[in-house]
């Protein structure tokens, strides 16, 4: 594979249900290709809406790989747009990203160097693909040497996502797959994902990876 020599970060931001679709849409104009969404909750701490059973706030959890050197841009664009710096109205964090397949015009980097030496023990590989592939991209990764993974469910919007129902754009359904893998095993898991479901394939999916610095519970393979 060819390899460019771009770094990656991870940005997450979240968000009240409903505005993460505002966010995305500002996001693109700054440079993101796209991005997954995850909905979830969150707790106001207000005892009188605690009362009414409407202490529980739906959230949308957007996530978005972009360059780097765009990453201090989206925070102070967002933040701007979508006062986040003020309280209640949400919030975004990001992190390096070691590795990634599937961006429009990024090729996957294999053994890039990692920060944090040989201590670096455990990777995260998180593998985003359309609703009903998770157990191929499992199936696949167990194969290579991973012991399991984690499914979790979101909507993507990426520029290749172009559904219509009625001139209404669609936003696809999504299989978010995350795999703890010794980092020995990074590269063929990657491999072995990438030539079952074809990632590289312009809105096929992606996959991101990361540093875990410790971890817990982690059963190792048993011959």
């Amino acid at each position: 594979m060819k390899i460019i020599h771009k770094n990656f970060s991870l940005f997450c931001a979240i968000v009240d249900f409903g505005k993460g679709s505002k966010v995305l849409k500002k996001s693109k104009e700054l440079g993101a290709s796209g991005g997954t969404f995850i909905l979830g909750k969150g707790t106001v701490r207000s005892s009188l809406l605690k009362i009414l059973g409407l202490d529980e706030v739906r959230k949308e959890l957007l996530l978005m790989v972009i360059e780097e050197d765009l990453e201090e841009i989206f925070h102070e664009e967002l933040t701007r747009e979508f006062s986040l710096d003020k309280p209640n109205h949400g919030i975004a964090f990001s992190t390096p990203v070691n590795r990634v397949l599937g961006l429009k015009g990024c090729t996957y980097i294999s053994n890039q160097e990692r920060r944090g030496g040989d201590e670096m023990k455990y990777e995260g590989i998180v593998t985003i693909v359309d609703r009903g592939l998770a157990d191929d991209v499992v199936e696949a990764a167990r194969a290579a040497g991973a012991t399991g993974g984690t499914v979790m469910h979101g909507r993507g919007s990426g520029i290749h996502e172009k559904a219509k129902l009625f001139n209404i754009e669609i936003e696809p359904e999504k299989d978010i797959v995350l795999i703890l893998s010794e980092s020995q095993y990074t590269d063929s898991i990657i491999k072995a994902i990438n030539e079952k479901l074809n990632i590289e394939k312009p809105g096929a999916g992606i996959i991101f990876v990361f540093h875990v610095n410790k971890t817990s519970g982690i059963m190792k393979n048993i011959e």
